[in-house]
């Protein structure tokens, strides 16, 4: 299990704190003290690593995966492929297996605490594969915030940037409406840059739809959002993608759970479905399933 000492030594020994990030509660961007540049190809990772990774479906072979990554990370900071690794594995902690400990009891608090730091962890991480970017790190040295240097990320950034943006919000929502809120523009900002960076892609998308998932979630769950417009920007995202579990799990419980027959049936298709049908996220298939059977358990 990581210990909460671990945290403190996230990134690499020396830090360079750059800016502030967030409003209510605000965290700070931090990125290694010297410069990286980055490998043209992906880590080699040790036996040990893959095997944990591979099995990431599994709380304790994740958290073993962060700590042996991290360290791998730190002894090898140019590989930008592990410290998206990282971001993901970290939000999928909080997202994933943290998630499924939730019970609505007063026990929560303990679980929402340290999935706020695995969220951190997260968002750090991905700042730290964004600043591989020497023109995006260079600004961020000047003093400029984040946001307004997005635009000297390219497409090789695309997987930091999106993560950021993902780990962040989850992040600002566990902390606080104030925090959310004075995010909200961050949010905006950071989908908007992957929606120009995405043309680029073969596919002309990022991930499975993610900038339309954005869409629908945020007129799904912001009080101002038009509903209708998100359930039919969810059903879009599904039609592009069915066996990805994550949409219709996420569609279930932000604006289903008012209409008993879709929102049964969306989940079962999820724990009908094979997770193998997308093996490069296997795992996150497999979680997303544990997830749709929580949420039919609690109907």
């Amino acid at each position: 299990m990581i210990r909460t000492s671990k945290w403190s030594n996230l990134l690499i020994a020396s830090l360079l704190v750059l800016s502030v990030v967030a409003c209510g509660k605000s965290r700070q961007v931090k990125i290694s003290g010297e410069a990286v540049e980055r490998s043209k190809t992906p880590a080699k990772l040790p036996a040990e690593i893959e095997k944990l990774w591979k099995n990431r479906q599994n709380e304790a072979d994740l958290r073993q995966a962060l700590v042996l990554l991290e360290k791998f990370a730190n002894e090898n900071p140019q590989y930008t492929d592990v410290k998206v690794m990282l971001c993901t594995g970290n939000y999928l902690m909080g997202d994933g297996h943290l998630w499924l400990k939730l019970t609505g009891e007063d026990s929560d608090a303990a679980v929402k605490e340290e999935s706020v730091k695995f969220y951190d962890a997260a968002v750090n991480w991905c700042e730290a594969g964004l600043a591989m970017n020497p023109a995006f790190r260079k600004k961020l040295t000047e003093g400029v915030e984040p946001e307004k240097a997005l635009d000297t990320l390219t497409v090789e950034d695309i997987d930091s940037l999106y993560w950021r943006y993902a780990s962040l919000g989850k992040w600002s929502r566990l902390v606080g409406f104030t925090t959310l809120l004075g995010n909200r523009s961050k949010f905006s900002a950071m989908v908007n840059r992957v929606k120009e960076l995405e043309k680029q892609l073969p596919a002309k998308e990022y991930f499975y739809s993610a900038t339309l998932r954005y869409e629908a979630t945020s007129n799904a769950l912001s009080p101002t959002g038009d509903k209708k417009l998100g359930a039919k920007l969810f059903e879009e995202a599904i039609k592009k993608h069915p066996n990805y579990f994550a949409v219709r799990v996420l569609y279930s419980e932000s604006l289903l759970k008012g209409d008993e027959t879709k929102f049964q049936s969306q989940l079962n298709f999820v724990l009908k479905g094979n997770p193998k049908s997308l093996p490069e996220i296997e795992p996150e298939q497999i979680v997303e399933q544990r997830k749709a059977k929580k949420l039919l358990d609690e109907l």
